[in-house]
């Protein structure tokens, strides 16, 4: 059974943060836009606040639709018109992997917007930058605890490299994994992904000499 097809108020969604934040407390949370095709999906994003993350067009199309506010909305950024809409729209946070997509930032009205980078991403940003906050990764495959762990580890390895430049991210995101396992109420599963990360991140920061960054864990695909 697809995660659309669950009938509404089966979903665990609800426990599946839960069991994250036992371990990692203020962690955040989401789905891709594709969950939100379930009616009782959208509800609990809507009432928990939880992150959307939208790649198209479409995908903003379907947030909007599901009353999904625009500071909940994370961009992946792909095509320059899909980054002026959801920046018209009033959507924050993005995921930049090359220069034009900082370019199209940066040319839309000036307004508050949080930028993660990921790999490859331009680390200088030029003069009217949007505010880098964080650095992003995806995970591929069906990635275990470990898998999770050494994204973490490696998170913060590049925000050490970008400290020595001057600048201390505060944030790091990651996806990785199948939205079923959230809906589906996995919770020993999470619970071992989020202490690998948790692990993670004390030795990785005792390692760097980093403060703690925030962290964000959401599936990759549906």
């Amino acid at each position: 059974m697809t995660l659309v097809e669950l009938s509404p108020g089966r979903h665990r969604l609800p426990a599946s943060v839960q069991s994250v934040r036992q371990i990692l407390a203020m962690a955040g949370c989401g789905l891709p836009a594709a969950a939100l095709h379930n009616p009782a999906v959208a509800v609990c994003v809507r009432a928990q606040g939880l992150a959307v993350t939208v790649c198209s067009q479409d995908e903003l199309a379907l947030a909007q639709a599901g009353g999904v506010r625009p500071l909940q909305v994370v961009l992946r950024c792909r095509d320059s018109a899909t980054i002026r809409r959801a920046a018209a729209l009033g959507v924050v946070r993005f995921v930049v992997s090359t220069a034009r997509h900082v370019d199209v930032l940066a040319s839309c009205p000036q307004s508050r917007r949080h930028v993660y980078l990921e790999e490859g991403a331009p680390v200088v940003l030029g003069e009217r930058p949007p505010e880098v906050v964080g650095m992003h990764c995806d995970i591929s495959g069906s990635p275990g605890p470990d898998q999770w762990g050494a994204a973490a580890e490696q998170l913060l390895g590049r925000i050490a490299l970008m400290r020595d430049g001057g600048s201390t991210l505060p944030r790091i995101s990651m996806s990785g994994g199948s939205a079923q396992i959230w809906l589906g109420g996995h919770t020993r599963q999470l619970r071992r992904i989020a202490a690998a990360v948790d692990e993670a991140l004390d030795d990785g920061c005792a390692r760097w000499r980093l403060p703690r960054p925030a962290v964000a864990l959401t599936p990759l695909t549906t």
